[in-house]
This record gives structure tokens, C-alpha cells and sequence, in this order.
């Protein structure tokens, strides 16, 4: 909203098409802009402001780094923006942001990971920033770490942030939710949580209500608490690819404890090794978010 001739941060934010911690952090770490306060020490931006977060975004969005033009004149971002021709497609601005992720961690720029994350749930569909962005990014700095080249520290630079803000998307998205209700867990032993947060944000988006149990929870409780809450479907995610044979029993547990009626999703690196004939009955495996969406659009949360 405009406040005493000029906009509130969370105005100039989205007139801008960033988000408010984004543009925080921009202003803390670059200065890119000078925001007056109001008589309530409140920051106020004027439209030029507004404008000059917008060409900073659109020049970022094609692959600039912030930190290299924050202090350029906008007469220099507008010469560049023409230069480098139409914004980048979805597809080449996911890709700059998985990079742009994995490139912080190795560089341990805790707060230019949270950016990234921050601007791939601004800028583009969840699925697109869950497949594109996140999804790639997690896999090259898992493979970095078990290539001994990334530290622990830098695995929790990019799944604090993705955990922190996907979550608080969840609660967010979660309120709106129908009657249509899936579990979303992961197995005794499989501590891989941001697989099933992500997905289960994504499904919370299309009006599924959300029985969020987190990681590492046995089959027989996972079942009790599905039919307490009357869950049409449990979603797991199944990451471990050296534990197929204690993944498959406990699968079996499961679907002996759950309704009939109740299916079983499955989805992630394990579940893919899994040959469909070892699967028990009821069971549907996800290869990504638009099979996923699809099932989900079967228990009608999509509608109304």
C-alpha cells in the first residue's frame, strides 16, 4: 500500500516481483536503493524506487549477479537489459537459480542461498521450482558431498532455507485445504525429509489437506494415523537406494495396516529402483510434479 507519497516494503516488493526478504537483504548487503522513513521510523519507497528494483530483478533474472550491479546507474542496467535481448524462459532461469544455489554453498553465502531459494518460490511455479530448481540443486550438492568436495555445513546452507521457507509455505497453503487428505512421511530409517515437504506443499497448493509427519516414522503408526484422519492416500518418499530390502518390507507392513481403500504414492531415487512387480497392490509411483499433480487432481483438490 502507498504510505505518506510512497510505498510500504511489502508494496514495493511486489510492485518490484520480489520477495520482501529479498529485497531486505539487497538493501542491507548493496544499498540499491535509499528508502526514506515515515514519521513511524517505517521505511517508504518512492516510484523510482520501484522502478530500480524492477530493472535490478530483470537484470538478475537474465543471469546477472546482484552483488556485480547493484552500484550501476540505471541508465547502464537499462543498456545491458538491451543488450542481452528477452528475459530468460523458465527452463534457463531455473537452471541460473540451481546453479546460483549450489554456487553459495561452495562459497559458504548462507544468506545468497536463502536469495535464490527465496526468488525460485517468487518468480516461478511451485512444480517448476520443486523439479527445476530444488530438486537438481539438492542432487549436486548431495553428489558433492559424497564426493567428499562439500561439507555437511554446506548441505544445511541449502536445506536450511529450502526447509524453513517450503514449511512455512506448507502452513500457509495448508489453511485453504478440502476434505480430500494424504499423508505425506517417510519410512523407519529414511531421514531424508525435503522430497516429501516439497511435495506435500505442492499438494496442500491445490487444496489437498495435509497430514505432514516428517521423516523416520514406523510403518504401523504411519497407518494408525491415516485412518484416524481418514487419509485418502499415503505419500512417501523413498531416497535410501542401499536400503530397498528393509524399504520393501516395510512397505508391505503398511499396506497390511492401512484401509484397504487407502493408496500408497511413492516417489523419489529408491522407489524408481524398485521393480513395479515387488510393489504392493495399491501402491503409485511418481517420476515428478506434473504425474503427481495429475493424482491429485483425481481426489478432486483442485476443484471449487
Amino acid at each position: 500500500m502507498a504510505v505518506e507519497g510512497g510505498y510500504s516494503i511489502k508494496a514495493a516488493a511486489l510492485a518490484a516481483g520480489l520477495p520482501v526478504d529479498t529485497l531486505r537483504a539487497w538493501e542491507r548487503r548493496y544499498g540499491i536503493v535509499s528508502a526514506r522513513r515515515d514519521t513511524a521510523g517505517h521505511r517508504v519507497y518512492s516510484a523510482a524506487d520501484v522502478v530500480r528494483l524492477r530493472r535490478l530483478r530483470l537484470a538478475v533474472e537474465r543471469g546477472h549477479a546482484i552483488g556485480k550491479i547493484a552500484h550501476l546507474a540505471d541508465s547502464e542496467i537499462d543498456r545491458m537489459l538491451a543488450e542481452r535481448g528477452p528475459p530468460l524462459g523458465p527452463g534457463a532461469a531455473a537452471d541460473a537459480l540451481a546453479d546460483r544455489i549450489v554456487a553459495a554453498a561452495s562459497r559458504f553465502d548462507a544468506e545468497a542461498c536463502d536469495q535464490a531459494v527465496a526468488m525460485a518460490l517468487a518468480l516461478l511455479p511451485l512444480p517448476t521450482a520443486i523439479e527445476s530448481v530444488f530438486a537438481p540443486a539438492l542432487r549436486e550438492v548431495g553428489d558433492r558431498w559424497h564426493a567428499g568436495t562439500f561439507t555437511i555445513g554446506q548441505e544445511r546452507l541449502v536445506s536450511g532455507p529450502l526447509r524453513r521457507r517450503i514449511g512455512s509455505l506448507l502452513d500457509c497453503c495448508n489453511g485453504a485445504s478440502t476434505d480430500a487428505s494424504v499423508v505425506f512421511v517417510t519410512l523407519s530409517g529414511e531421514r531424508h525429509e525435503l522430497g516429501i515437504l516439497m511435495y506435500a506443499t505442492l499438494a496442500a497448493s491445490r487444496r489437498v489437506r495435509v497430514g505432514y509427519l516428517g521423516p523416520d516414522v514406523p510403518p504401523v503408526e504411519i497407518a494408525d494415523f491415516a485412518r484416524k484422519v481418514g487419509a485418502a492416500a499415503v505419500a512417501l518418499s523413498l531416497v535410501t537406494t542401499d536400503a530397498l530390502a528393509s524399504e520393501l518390507s516395510q512397505l508391505a507392513v503398511l499396506r497390511a495396516a492401512l484401509d484397504p481403500a487407502t493408496e500408497i504414492w511413492i516417489g523419489g531415487p529408491a522407489a524408481l529402483a524398485i521393480p513395479p512387480s515387488k510393489l504392493p497392490p495399491g501402491t503409485v509411483r511418481f517420476t515428478g510434479p506434473a504425474d503427481f499433480e495429475a493424482r491429485i487432481a483425481l481426489l478432486g483438490g483442485t476443484k471449487g
